[in-house]
């Protein structure tokens, strides 16, 4: 190998820099220097020093000097190169005793094991600011704490690092013996500008750290990085990580520290082995020599197959440690996964016992990525059998234990999909027997003869029960849950809540009162007594009974005289109260007081609708009650008297669904013509909700017009333009079609989800397939219609009609994407109704993808044959002569359903 020729010095540019002046020299080296080249001013001023040393400026020089010895010295020290990096601070502290004296420096010794310079700097109170003789004094107090007795010796009597050295010493006894009495009063003896501050705050941290993490973490905060117990606090700061950060965190941790890390954690050396190990195997680098794979779907197989490898090596080395039933159980964690329940096992599957073969197929079917065909209710039902059996075998549990796990594997099936939801705002349920949520009830059913004292499982089946109107299911349910727990409160509040479903009010109101002993001060109990009261006034009313339905409201009135919170209810039972009167009692009397309060609520209607708000659940006739007040119809103009109105709206559908449709028909002639355009954005959003759950469509449609009039394709006032004109009948025209789009694209583009997934199902609600319009009888059908069609038919070939149809109806987009995607990635796409969805989704798993693209083909081919006769694009004009007859049939649905 040819020897490597030296580059020749450049003499010239040294010549010319030694025939500039001094000055100029000078400005290019501190120029270099600012600059961080500090090899080049370093050169440059010493040069400068030898040639110019009788200048006045030579102080200066060399104090410029000094800094770049400095910057150099920490470079190295960066890189790791402690000895030549010591070599430059040596030449920095030979330049005069005009240089001060670098605190790094005295650092760098001591990391090399030389005490001399730090101890001197200590010793020499003037030579350093205040904060740098704190960083001294605590890298001094930490030499003291690893053991160097002769320090403490060369220190005087009341130095600090000495007088405080005792009492930090015992203070790192007490907490290795664990003694918290001895540790606390140790620290006592430490005060706040000790230089072993930052050790009484880690040792406070290290206590508090199994108890209370966060504020171990906050105290550590406060220790600096360049404090001298940095290390230490690096190391705890580990110790507080979750498992699976502290054993990635391991890669990146010295020995030293990760071993105390591991100690604070309470590890042993086996287990800090195996961490180690396992972060090894996680941070494993892809061979150098191992060539690339052709695709990602190659690649992820075989690394795959190399992680679980490598895991279940070291599951068997640390068999021990870990325990053989948990290994088992990760190993079976471990098994490649199974696509279909048809498919074949994994290597071993015989050697596994009936629980672990049904714990397995439970996983995958569970497994989102999984194949087509897996039943969870089925498969973690098979668990619970296997579980339930006296010899069961391979699980390792005690015969309670075995009965408990029984328990949860019928419960997982509701548990992780959220089947029997008890918020109403979900939607009704789904009473079918085969459906999801009636199998998840099944199975919580039969969980409790394996775990009787479930307390949750009792009030989620009675919720659920009540909400599918089984009421004497959750009866039956409800007896078992309150001998168990006659006090419980949640108990009592569902046998309220079931009580009141089945009308059954003076039921409810002993239940009611019950609760309140428990708790006097509960406010929702208290309004839920009310209305138990309220509707026993109202069966009163439907049979004629006027006494008793002025009794069960004075009694309701009772629960809410007092407390704070209830004022709405004692203005709701005031309305309630005087028209009640004025049909049973004096009507003249009690119509005084309500025109009365009407009176004080001002001039606008406001008052009118919280009238009717009040009243409305008594099924008491809105139109005989404005009637006998001789209340005339009338309409909102007033803005302020508008906000006040949709106001009482928001709060009465916070407390009930329900409303008759009189109230409806009468707030619907006040809201027409409102003065929408007087209210702010803001305002019209609030005020659109409520009018939605009221299906006041056309004030709804006043208001989203006038909003997008001032602030025009806002995403938010479309979707409740079009929600509200098509809610009931009718078809949206292409231009509506296209900006509901267009709407739904920016409220995705502004991240409005909310708005953009309401937007998403109203397009679907018309365009199931992204272009195909829903199902609808052609306004022109005649059934006597001749099937002689239009002479200027021309059929076309397969292959036109085919291409017209998918691109009308696009399945074509769908069918590319099946060519590319996943079935069920494909169809989520395509915009294609939940019930057709799930239709194909259910056809896939019996008979395969492949079946299910073979079947959409064959629809759009059938759909030919259905459709009504329309001209192909561009289709020449025939004679009749050329005309065809064809059967015109109904668009409401153009597939051929024999196919499915």
């Amino acid at each position: 190998m040819a020897k490597k020729r030296k580059k020749p010095a450049n003499r010239a540019s040294a010549k010319a820099a030694a025939t500039q002046s001094p000055e100029v020299r000078e400005r290019e080296a501190l120029q270099a220097l600012e600059a961080g080249r500090y090899r080049e001013a370093i050169a440059d001023l010493k040069a400068l020093l030898k040639d110019d040393a009788a200048s006045e400026r030579s102080a200066t020089r060399r104090l410029a000097l000094a800094e770049a010895y400095a910057g150099r010295a920490q470079e190295l020290t960066d890189k790791g190169m402690l000895k030549e990096a010591l070599v430059i601070w040596e030449n920095r502290a030979a330049l005069g005793p005009e240089v001060p004296p670098a605190l790094e420096h005295g650092l760098l010794c001591l990391r090399l094991g030389n005490l001399e310079p730090m101890l001197k700097l200590w010793l020499q109170r003037e030579a350093l600011s205040s904060a740098e003789r704190e960083r001294l004094g605590e890298q001094l107090a930490a030499a003291v704490l690893a053991g160097d007795q002769q320090l403490l010796a060369r220190l005087d009597a009341d130095d600090l690092i000495r007088r405080h050295a005792e009492p930090a010493r015992t203070a790192l006894e007490a907490y290795c013996a664990k003694d918290a009495k001895a540790l606390e009063a140790a620290l006592a003896q430490i005060p706040f500008r000790s230089p072993y501050r930052a050790w009484t705050t880690l040792l406070k941290a290290l206590v508090r750290a199994e108890q209370e993490p966060e504020a171990a973490r906050a105290m550590l905060e406060r220790i600096g990085d360049d404090s001298a117990f940095a290390p230490l606090r690096r190391a705890a700061e580990l110790a507080l990580l979750d498992d699976a950060g502290f054993i990635s965190a391991l890669e990146h941790a010295g020995p030293q520290q990760a071993a105390f890390a591991a100690q604070l954690r309470g590890w042993l050396p086996q287990q800090l082995e195996l961490a180690q190990a396992l972060a090894a195997l996680g941070a494993k680098p892809k061979p150098a020599n191992s060539k690339p794979a052709k695709s990602a779907d190659q690649q992820a197989p075989n690394r795959q197959a190399m992680d679980h490898q490598g895991l279940l090596r070291l599951l068997q080395r640390y068999r021990d440690l870990l325990g053989a039933d948990w290994v088992q159980q990760a190993k079976l964690r471990l098994l490649p996964p199974i696509s279909e329940p048809w498919g074949p096992r994994p290597k071993g599957w015989r050697e596994l016992t009936d629980l672990e073969q049904a714990l397995v197929e439970a996983w995958n079917a569970e497994d989102p990525q999984g194949g087509f065909g897996w039943d969870p209710p089925e498969a973690w039902e098979a668990v619970a059998d296997a579980l339930s059996k006296p010899h069961c075998t391979g699980a390792g549990l005690a015969a309670q234990d075995r009965l408990l796990g029984a328990a949860l594997a019928l419960r997982r099936f509701d548990a992780r999909y959220k089947l029997l939801e008890t918020d109403p705002s979900k939607g009704p349920v789904d009473t079918d027997p085969d459906s999801g949520e009636a199998i998840a009830a099944e199975q919580l059913e039969r969980s409790l003869a394996f775990d009787p004292d479930h307390r949750e499982t009792y009030l989620r089946l009675i919720s659920w029960y009540r909400r599918a109107d089984r009421l004497k299911d959750a009866r039956r349910i409800l007896s078992v849950a309150q001998r168990r727990w006659p006090k419980d409160m949640a108990v009592l509040e569902a046998a309220m809540q079931t009580a009141l479903a089945s009308n059954a009010f003076k039921k409810a109101a002993g239940l009611a009162q019950q609760m309140l002993k428990v708790d006097p001060i509960n406010t929702g109990v208290r309004q839920q007594l009310v209305k138990a009261h309220l509707r026993h006034a109202a069966k009163q009313i439907r049979n004629r009974r006027g006494d008793l339905a002025l009794k069960e409201v004075g009694e309701a009135r009772n629960w809410v005289a007092r407390g704070a919170g209830q004022d709405h209810l004692r203005e709701r039972l005031t309305w309630i109260d005087d028209v009640l009167a004025m049909h049973y009692v004096d009507r003249d009397a009690a119509r005084g007081r309500l025109l009365e309060r009407l009176q004080q609520r001002g001039e606008g209607l406001a008052g009118r609708v919280e009238l009717m708000l009040a009243i409305d659940e008594l099924t008491v006739s809105q139109a005989q009650v404005a009637k006998l007040l001789e209340l005339k119809s009338e309409k909102v103009r007033d803005a302020a008297d508008l906000r006040s109105i949709i106001t009482h709206l928001r709060q009465f559908l916070d407390q009930t669904e329900r409303f008759t449709k009189g109230l409806s028909d009468q707030l619907k002639v006040m809201l027409k013509g409102a003065p929408w355009k007087q209210l702010e954005r803001a305002e019209l959003e609030v005020a659109c909700e409520p009018l939605r759950r009221m299906r006041l469509h056309d004030a709804r449609q006043e208001a989203a017009r006038a909003a997008l009039k001032r602030w025009p394709r806002t995403p938010i006032f479309e979707f409740n333009l079009y929600h509200s004109q098509y809610s009931d009948q009718g078809h949206p025209k292409p231009k509506e079609l296209e900006r509901m789009r267009e709407a739904l694209q920016r409220a995705e583009e502004a991240g409005d989800m909310r708005v953009a997934n309401e937007l998403r199902e109203l397009v679907r609600q018309f365009l199931p397939f992204g272009g195909l319009p829903m199902p609808s009888f052609d306004p022109d059908f005649d059934p006597d219609f001749d099937p002689d069609l239009d002479p200027d038919w021309d059929e076309g070939s397969t292959d036109q009609m085919a291409a017209l149809l998918t691109g009308a109806l696009g399945l074509d987009k769908l069918l590319d994407a099946l060519k590319r995607k996943p079935l069920r990635q494909a169809l989520e796409e395509s915009s294609m109704p939940g019930v057709l969805r799930a239709h194909f989704l259910e056809m896939a798993e019996e008979e395969g993808e492949e079946s299910v693209v073979e079947m959409l083909e064959a629809i759009v081919l059938s759909a030919v044959n259905s459709l009504d006769g329309l001209p192909l694009p561009n289709a020449g004009s025939g004679s009749g002569s050329g005309s065809k007859q064809r059967n015109r049939k109904s668009k409401k649905f153009p597939f051929n359903l024999d196919l499915f």
